[in-house]
């Protein structure tokens, strides 16, 4: 190192204008072969991400084929049972069974407010409840 003429700190070799500038070029050829770099890797593993996702797509599409034949028949199965496919939802734990309660009918047919054209004297929520 040289002394610097002043007494300040010595300067380094290469120091002046010149070192500065081989220095920034080196640092930019440096980050440009970083990034290349970065992107034949990115490259090499979106490939080899391609490769494996059809080489286990093509391993596996006699399973694709097997479990889509059994959606199917299970889907016609359903079919064939009745001629019709309900979808819903049970809401509660309610059994139901295949007749009503009669009792439960009268009573609901006894809430029922009468109709305006029938007069007082007649009933006909018993023909309702039937």
């Amino acid at each position: 190192m040289k002394p610097s003429p002043h007494g300040s700190a010595p300067t380094p070799p290469g120091g002046g204008l010149l070192g500065r500038i081989l220095t920034m070029l080196a640092g930019a050829v440096l980050l440009v072969a970083a990034f290349m770099f970065s992107l034949v890797a990115l490259g090499v593993l979106v490939i080899g991400g391609v490769l494996v996702y059809a080489y286990l797509h093509w391993k596996t599409r006699h399973l694709r084929r097997h479990l889509e034949e059994q959606m199917q028949q299970a889907t016609q199965q359903r079919e064939q049972r009745d001629g019709r496919v309900i979808d819903g939802e049970v809401l509660g734990g309610a059994e139901y069974e295949g007749q009503p309660d009669p009792s439960a009918a009268s009573r609901a047919a006894a809430q029922l407010p009468r109709p305006a054209d029938v007069p007082p004297g007649e009933d006909t929520r018993d023909d309702r409840a039937r």
